[in-house]
């Protein structure tokens, strides 16, 4: 049931993923949502198979810098924070690309070819969603209209006779 359930979860996850991109990218919405869903997973693979998973940290960080955007608006600071966390997320699904072969092995005791094959094309594509991540979020402008942004500019724009 468990090969099942991974089957079904890691293309939709993908999809979702690239889904949240394409429609959010200027605002970087997509990304707390993502790092959510992934955190939590990451949560339920300790508890499965009782071995570490550095996506709890990675996805955590981007939880945590796109949480400060929310709350403290879109600096330079939170934009390379974000960039960064993204990147150390990318490079997480890069360790499963980059040791494929010796992963392989040890999964195939366990795991079918079609779910070994399924989990690669995820780790690749989720890879390759998190680079490009990563670059939308910093060149978003400092001045985005992110939804996450605590300051409402167009409050700003305020006329002299408006009073």
């Amino acid at each position: 049931m468990g090969e099942l359930i991974g089957l079904c979860l890691m293309p939709a996850y993908a999809i979702g993923c690239w889904i949240g991109l394409y429609k959010n990218a200027d605002t970087g919405k997509h990304l707390l949502p993502a790092a959510l869903f992934g955190w939590i997973w990451a949560i339920i693979n300790i508890m499965r198979s009782k071995r570490i998973d550095l996506g709890v940290v990675t996805f955590g960080l981007v939880i945590i810098f796109t949480l400060v955007e929310r709350y403290h608006g879109f600096s330079r600071g939170v934009r390379w924070a974000i960039s960064a966390a993204a990147l150390a997320v990318a490079a997480n699904f890069s360790l499963v690309v980059v040791f494929w072969k010796p992963i392989q092995k040890d999964l195939s005791r366990s795991k079918s070819q079609l779910w070994l094959k399924v989990f690669f094309s995820y780790c690749l594509t989720l890879m390759i969603f998190w680079i490009v991540s990563a670059y939308k979020n910093f060149v978003r402008g400092e001045l985005s209209t992110s939804s996450y942004s605590s300051v409402n500019t167009s409050l700003l724009n305020v006329e002299s006779d408006d009073f």
